[in-house]
């Protein structure tokens, strides 16, 4: 699989299909697995890149400040290294604060988004300490601490155990300290309510029918302010929609970028 060199610290990304270019941005605390049925489902019609964020998956942790700037500033540098000017932008969750970090600072790569179970207001200040409180957790207990926590909002009450144990590996792949690097990052982003009227590109917006992370009307509201934008809500699927029904989040893709 490839990797490439930046800042000093290995990226990992999966390079499937051929065509226009779609770089996958995935949530926390999960890695570039999780975007596997969309990657089989898109990438014959397409170019499909999906990283693991630093810390997360096979990518290595970089140390230093950490913010969703950064996170975006090394995918703009993973495109330079793959000779992308543009590039259609999915972020789903935590994928979705880091595209609108790309938009903030490299709009011009940005030729289309999806915004999947996302929102664009900032932490609340009881939110911003549960991620503080969060990322501590995870440099003293580990991964498996993580996942007791954050496994009940990811899915819905009636994903299958399969599932459940699925998601469960993928947190456990990542490092403590890109897990506790993220939260920090998230904690501190900027409210982007602002960048939503200015949006320029064609935007799809999908969220899970039982999302209580990111709840529909958080995705109503993406909808309604970015120009042009559309809504599907996904029937039976919580926070982490692709995974828990992927055929209907593949075909709402599918739709958007026919």
């Amino acid at each position: 699989m490839p990797t490439v060199m930046i800042s000093g610290a290995k990226l990992f990304y999966r390079d499937e299909g051929q065509g226009a270019p779609l770089l996958l941005i995935h949530a926390f605390p999960l890695n570039s697995v999780m975007w596997e049925p969309q990657i089989a489902a898109l990438a014959p019609r397409m170019r499909v890149i999906a990283p693991d964020l630093p810390g997360f998956g096979q990518s290595n942790y970089a140390s230093g400040d950490s913010s969703l700037d950064r996170y975006a500033d090394t995918l703009a540098a993973l495109l330079d290294h793959l000779e992308l000017d543009r590039t259609a932008v999915l972020g789903l969750s935590m994928g979705g604060y880091i595209a609108f970090a790309l938009l903030r600072r490299h709009a011009v790569r940005v030729s289309a988004l999806v915004l999947a179970d996302t929102k664009a207001g900032a932490d609340s200040d009881e939110a911003k300490a549960k991620r503080t409180e969060n990322a501590a957790v995870a440099m003293a207990q580990g991964q498996a601490a993580i996942a007791e926590r954050v496994l009940p909002t990811l899915l819905s009450p009636d994903a299958p155990d399969s599932l459940r144990a699925h998601v469960r590996e993928l947190i456990d792949a990542n490092s403590r300290e890109g897990i506790a690097a993220a939260l920090r990052s998230m904690a501190r982003r900027p409210d982007s309510s602002d960048m939503l009227a200015g949006i320029a590109v064609p935007t799809a917006v999908i969220v899970g029918e039982h999302d209580t992370l990111t709840p529909p009307s958080e995705s109503e509201h993406l909808a309604s302010s970015i120009p042009g934008a559309t809504l599907t809500v996904i029937p039976g699927a919580a926070h982490i929609s692709n995974l828990e029904q992927p055929e209907a989040f593949n075909s709402a893709l599918l739709q958007f970028f026919a």
